[in-house]
């Protein structure tokens, strides 16, 4: 994959992030919340046995989250599709190495709170950013 197409891949799966993020982000909002509500159902199988109304704890914690996907999606799209674009590995590799990281503390933390369906999740979210990182092939740019 040309680091052209490997950073438009990459904007396009962080534009995605950015849509998870504000259906995430509406949690807190009782009234407007029926989306993040379906999304969190969705994320915790099995589907159909959410409760109506969200915790405290579920609404803090889900914009806590959504606005660090948001905040990684922004980064994605404005430090690390340019710097594959301008060929800096060392960024491409940084990368790779957090979202590594997150992949295995989100996985853990999923199995071990009762929530093992995250992880499948996460890994579909895992291939699609890690992908166009691991496809790029710098020699094509020179």
């Amino acid at each position: 994959m040309t680091p052209k197409n490997s950073a438009k891949t990459v904007r396009i799966v962080a534009y995605g992030f950015i849509g998870f993020a504000i259906v995430w982000g509406l949690a807190p909002y009782q009234g407007i919340n029926a989306p993040a509500r379906i999304l969190l159902d969705i994320l915790d199988w099995p589907f159909g046995d959410a409760p109506a109304t969200l915790t405290g704890s579920e609404m803090w914690l889900s914009s806590i989250g959504a606005g660090l996907v948001a905040a990684i999606s922004i980064m994605l799209i404005g430090i690390v599709a340019p710097a594959i674009e301008k060929l800096e590995r060392k960024t491409v590799q940084a990368t790779k190495l957090a979202f590594t990281t997150w992949y295995i503390i989100d996985g853990v933390g999923s199995a071990t709170s009762g929530v093992p369906s995250n992880i499948f999740f996460n890994t579909i979210l895992l291939i699609a950013i890690l992908a166009p990182l691991y496809l790029v092939d710098f020699e094509k740019a020179r």
